[in-house]
């Protein structure tokens, strides 16, 4: 897994630092530092990344990053998943518990994961359960607010 977060992240810097627009480009950019990637590999990388192609003033096309961390397909994920599964949330202290439609905690946990709020530090997911962890209880009481608008009221 670090392997992949530490090519994902030099796919990152790559883009903000150099114009690429295609896939061989960025493979060969990759290459010369280190990193050889399959098209395959890398085709999921962007997609995950949420790295779309737009165009230049010259006529030509350039990959981008998404503004935020998350992409805006899975800002509709995660509000699909709590909208349709989550049950209800509580805290106690700096932890979040969730608990989820049977056997949907992992595809919540998962929605959440990717989000890349800031109040989540780190999650575990059961069969129906998620424990969300933050640094603060007041992290804690915002993810909570958080959760409430983005999946409707809980408890």
């Amino acid at each position: 897994m670090r392997s992949k977060r530490n090519r994902q992240s030099r796919i990152r810097e790559l883009l903000q630092r150099a114009d690429i627009g295609t896939h061989e480009r960025l493979a060969e950019a990759l290459s010369a530092e280190g990193l050889e990637v399959s098209q395959s590999t890398l085709s999921k990388d962007l997609r995950e990344l949420g790295v779309v192609r737009v165009p230049r003033a010259d006529g030509g096309f350039r990959y981008t990053l998404p503004e935020s961390g998350s992409t805006l397909r899975d800002r509709h994920i995660v509000e699909r998943e709590l909208q349709d599964y989550l049950l209800d949330a509580d805290r106690a202290g700096h932890i979040v518990v969730l608990h989820t439609a049977s056997g949907h905690a992992q595809s919540v946990c998962e929605a959440i994961d990717r989000s890349e709020w800031p109040e989540v530090m780190g999650s575990i997911a059961g069969e129906n359960t998620i424990f969300l962890l933050s640094r603060t209880a007041r992290e804690s009481e915002s993810l909570l607010r958080r959760l409430a608008a983005v999946g409707g009221e809980t408890r």
